[in-house]
C-alpha cells in the first residue's frame, strides 16, 4: 500500500518530531519525562511554552527541556544491554501533526520503518563505530508506538475478517505459547559462481528467497551461494495468544492467533501474560504438498505491547498515583476497605474477604542457605453449601489479581492444571509445553472451582505445585521443571449437599487429607437461616438486580443503586495498590515473633491438665507457617516494612477463627474423625493389649489367645509377646496369675 504522505516528507516530520522540545520523551508505559524545575519555585515547566506554571514569570531554560534526540543518544550508547526502542504516544503524534498520526494509523509498516531510518541520524558516530568493533553488528532501534485509542483499532480475535488485512489492529489476548528467541536473516548476502560478486537481498519473512539475476554491471550469472557470514539478522519469536476465557459467550471456544515479534519487541512476553499488541494482519500461504492452497492462514506481525499484565514486578504506578497508593495506606481503616472492595456485589462474608484480601498479597518467599525454599503464598479452600456465591467470589479474585487463570474441576484435567506436551506446526513439528492453569498463574492466583469433583489423578498434580511450587515433566522427551508460584483459591462441595458440623471434613468432601493439609486457610460456609441476616441479603440481591435491569434505551441506571454496589477503592486503583505492596519484603520484629511464638506453645498445651497420652493436637508446623505469611501479608497490606505486633495479632485472629469455626479447634478430629487419644488406641499396641484383657473375661486371658488376637490386627507375634512380658515384669497395668493368665491391673 502506497504511503499517503512521500517518503522524503514522512522523513522530515519525523525528524521534526524528535527535534521539537515539546515532545519529551515516554517510557515503555506511555509515561513523559519529567519536565525542568522553575529556578524560583521549582514548579514543573509547560509542554506548550518555557514558562513556569506555578509563578508564571519564570522562564524555565529550554535547553534542558529532554527531547527524543537526547533520549535516542541515551538508548544507543547502551545498547545492546539496555533498551533497543524509543517508544511514542500516538497522543503527541497526533498533537505534532494530524497528517502523521493518520499515516501511522493506515500505514503502519511504512510509517516505523521511516522513523527507524530517521533515528539513525542522531546516533553518532563513535557509539556506531563502538559497537560495531565490540559486538560486530550495526545500532537498530526500534520506534515503538504506545497509548493506541482503544476505539480506533480494538478489534476481537474472533472478529478478524478479510477487512482486517493489512490494516492496523489492537488485539487483546492471554499468551498461551512462546517459542525461543532466534535470529532471522533480514538481508541475505549472496555471492554469485562466476565472479564472486556479492548481492544483497531483503528476505522473506518465512523463507529464503535468491536473487535471479547478479545485479553487478556486465555479469549475467544466475547461480548464487549464500554467505551467511556476511548476512544481518533480526532477533525473532513467535508466540500464540488466545481470547480471554471469561469474556467468552457460553459454550464459546477461545479462538487463537499467532504473533511474531522481533528486534526489541522479542522476550518481552511469558505464557500467562495479558497483553494488548498492535500490529498488523498478514495472510500466511497454506500448502498441501507443494501445492499452494487457496485459503490463507492469517498471523499479527506485531508492532507494540501497548499494555502487559504479567508478574507485579512489571507494573509501575505513576508518581501521582504512588502518591495516592501511599495517602490510601495511612488510613486506619484500609484493610476494611480492601476486604468491601472485593466482590463488593456479595452481600456478607467478612471473614472470608478478609482472609481472600491477605491472600492477594501474599506472604514473603525465602531461601534457605542450603538451597531449601519457603513458600509465601498462601492458599486458600472454601467450602460451603451450593447457591452461596464461591464461584462469584473465585472469579473476582481472578479479575483482581495481578495474573489471575481460572479454571473448573469438572472440565480440568491434570495437563490442563500442569503442561501439555503439544506438536503442531507452531512449534515446527517439534514437541513442545504449552503451559496449564498453574504455570500461566505463575506471580498471580490460581482459581479453581468444584476442585472437589476432579478425579484422584488430576488432583495429584497439585501436590508438588502447592508446596514446592515447580511442576516437573516427563513427557514426549522433555524433561523440565516448570515455575508456578502462585497461590491456589479453590471452592467445593459437600459430598450430601449439606455440611454437618459433627463429622469429619474428609468423609464430607471428596478430597484427600494430603491435599487438605496444603491449604493454609479453609472456610465452611454454610446455609444457616436467620431473619435478620436473611433480610439483609435479600435487600442486596434486589439492589444487584435493580442495577443491572436493562433500561429503555439512552436511559442510565439510578446513580444511587450503582454507587452502593461499588467497593470503597477504584478497581484499577486496588490492582496498582496490590501489585506495588506484593513487591515489599517485610521484616519480623521480636514482638512478633514473640507472639506468635506464645500462641503457637500455647495451642500445643492447651489441654496441659491431661496425661501426655490423652492430648490433643489443636496445631501443627503447618499451621504455624500458616501464621507467619498470614502475618507478612497484614504487613504488606499497610505497606510496612516490618511485621509488627498488631500484624501478627490479625493473623492469629484469623487462625483462631478458622481453629475454632471451621476445625472445631482439633485438626486430629477434622482430619481423622478421632482426637489423638482415640488413634491411639487403634495404633498403640499397648494400649490395644490393655483393651483386650479390660475386655476380656475376669478370670483373664491365655497368652496364645492375646497373642493371636495381637496377630490380627497385624502386629508381629513375637515383638507382641515380648511387650507383654515386659509390661507384666515393670507392672504397667498387667497382672499374671498362675501360669499362662493374664488379665488387666
Amino acid at each position: 500500500m502506497a504511503n499517503d504522505i512521500p517518503l522524503e516528507e514522512l522523513m522530515e516530520l519525523w525528524r521534526s518530531f524528535f527535534q521539537d522540545s515539546r515532545n519529551r520523551p515516554v517510557d515503555k508505559f506511555g509515561k513523559e519525562a519529567s519536565a525542568p524545575k522553575c529556578t524560583m519555585c521549582k514548579g514543573s515547566g509547560l509542554k506548550e511554552d518555557t514558562l513556569c506554571p506555578k509563578c508564571k514569570g519564570e522562564r524555565v531554560d529550554s535547553e534542558s527541556i529532554p527531547t527524543y534526540s537526547d533520549e535516542i543518544q541515551k538508548v544507543s550508547r547502551e545498547y545492546p544491554d539496555g533498551e533497543r526502542s524509543v517508544s511514542v504516544t500516538w497522543e503527541a503524534v497526533a498533537d505534532f501533526n494530524g497528517r502523521l498520526s493518520s499515516n501511522l494509523r493506515w500505514n503502519l509498516d511504512e510509517t516505523l520503518d521511516s522513523a527507524k531510518y530517521v533515528v539513525q541520524e542522531f546516533i553518532d558516530e563513535d557509539t556506531k563505530e563502538r559497537v560495531r568493533e565490540e559486538h560486530r553488528t550495526k545500532i537498530n532501534l526500534d520506534v515503538v508506538p504506545v497509548g493506541i485509542p482503544d476505539e480506533l483499532y480494538e478489534v476481537e480475535i474472533s472478529g478478524l475478517r478479510k477487512e482486517h488485512l493489512y490494516r492496523t489492529v489492537k488485539l487483546r489476548g492471554l499468551v498461551r505459547k512462546a517459542t525461543p528467541v532466534r535470529p532471522r536473516m533480514e538481508i541475505g548476502n549472496f555471492e554469485c559462481d562466476w565472479e564472486r560478486h556479492r548481492n544483497s537481498f531483503i528476505q522473506d519473512f518465512f523463507t529464503i528467497k535468491e536473487p535471479t539475476r547478479c545485479t553487478s554491471e556486465g555479469c549475467k550469472c544466475t547461480d548464487f551461494k549464500l554467505r551467511d557470514d556476511l548476512s544481518q539478522y533480526i532477533d525473532s519469536q513467535k508466540i500464540e495468544i488466545q481470547e480471554f476465557p471469561e469474556d467468552l459467550p457460553p459454550g464459546a471456544q477461545p479462538e487463537r492467533l499467532s504473533a511474531y515479534f522481533e528486534s526489541s519487541l522479542a522476550h518481552k512476553v511469558q505464557p500467562g501474560d495479558r497483553v494488548a499488541l498492535v500490529g498488523i494482519i498478514k495472510p500466511k500461504a497454506q500448502f498441501q504438498g507443494r501445492r499452494q492452497k487457496s485459503e490463507f492462514d492469517i498471523y499479527l506481525y506485531a508492532h507494540s505491547i501497548d499494555e502487559k499484565v504479567g508478574e507485579d514486578e512489571d507494573v509501575e504506578p505513576s508518581p501521582s498515583e504512588l502518591i495516592e497508593i501511599k495517602e490510601l495506606a495511612l488510613r486506619e481503616d484500609i484493610a476494611n476497605r480492601i476486604r468491601d472492595s472485593l466482590a463488593p456485589a456479595i452481600f456478607g462474608m467478612e471473614w472470608e474477604k478478609s482472609a481472600l484480601a491477605l491472600q492477594q498479597f501474599g506472604g514473603v518467599d525465602k531461601e534457605l542457605p542450603d538451597g531449601t525454599r519457603i513458600r509465601g503464598d498462601i492458599h486458600m479452600l472454601m467450602m460451603g453449601d451450593p447457591g452461596l456465591a464461591k464461584s462469584q467470589l473465585l472469579r473476582s479474585a481472578s479479575r483482581i489479581a495481578p495474573r489471575g487463570v481460572m479454571a473448573t474441576g469438572k472440565s480440568t484435567s491434570a495437563a490442563g492444571l500442569t503442561a501439555a506436551a503439544v506438536r503442531d506446526e507452531f512449534g515446527e513439528g517439534r514437541w513442545s509445553l504449552e503451559a496449564g492453569t498453574l504455570v500461566l498463574a505463575s506471580g498471580g492466583i490460581a482459581c479453581i472451582d468444584e476442585i472437589d469433583k476432579m478425579s484422584e489423578e488430576d488432583r495429584s498434580a497439585m501436590h508438588e505445585a502447592m508446596e514446592q511450587q515447580t511442576i516437573s515433566i516427563a513427557k514426549a522427551g522433555i524433561n523440565a521443571q516448570l515455575k508456578s508460584k502462585c497461590s491456589v483459591l479453590a471452592a467445593a462441595n459437600p459430598k450430601r449437599s449439606r455440611f454437618d458440623m459433627t463429622m469429619p471434613l474428609p468423609s464430607q468432601v471428596n478430597m484427600p487429607v494430603s491435599l487438605l493439609s496444603r491449604f493454609d486457610i479453609f472456610f465452611i460456609i454454610t446455609d444457616s437461616p436467620d431473619p435478620d441476616r436473611d433480610k439483609l441479603l435479600a435487600d442486596r440481591i434486589l439492589e444487584s438486580h435493580r442495577a443491572g435491569e436493562t433500561m429503555t434505551p439512552g436511559e442510565a441506571a439510578d446513580v444511587e443503586t450503582t454507587k452502593s454496589l461499588e467497593g470503597p477503592i477504584d478497581s484499577r486503583l486496588l490492582k496498582l495498590y496490590i501489585a506495588y505492596a506484593r513487591r515489599l519484603r517485610p521484616v519480623m520484629t521480636h514482638q512478633a515473633q514473640n507472639r506468635i511464638k506464645e500462641h503457637y506453645t500455647k495451642l500445643r498445651n492447651v489441654y496441659h491438665n491431661l496425661d501426655d497420652q490423652d492430648k490433643t493436637m489443636p496445631i501443627t508446623p503447618r499451621q504455624l507457617e500458616s501464621i507467619i505469611r498470614l502475618a507478612e501479608a497484614n504487613a504488606k497490606m499497610h505497606l510496612s516494612e516490618t511485621v509488627d505486633l498488631k500484624h501478627a495479632e490479625r493473623a492469629i485472629d484469623l487462625m483462631e477463627l478458622f481453629l475454632k469455626v471451621t476445625l472445631g479447634g482439633d485438626v486430629d478430629f477434622a482430619f481423622f474423625g478421632a482426637d489423638a487419644k482415640q488413634r491411639r488406641k487403634e495404633t498403640d499396641p499397648r494400649m490395644i493389649l490393655l483393651d483386650l484383657l479390660a475386655s476380656g473375661p475376669p478370670e483373664g486371658m491365655d497368652k496364645s489367645e492375646i497373642l493371636d488376637l495381637m496377630d490380627e490386627r497385624g502386629f508381629n507375634r513375637k515383638k507382641s509377646e515380648n511387650l507383654l512380658d515386659g509390661m507384666v515384669e515393670s507392672g504397667d497395668g498387667i497382672l499374671r496369675d498362675g501360669y499362662d493368665k493374664y488379665r488387666k491391673n
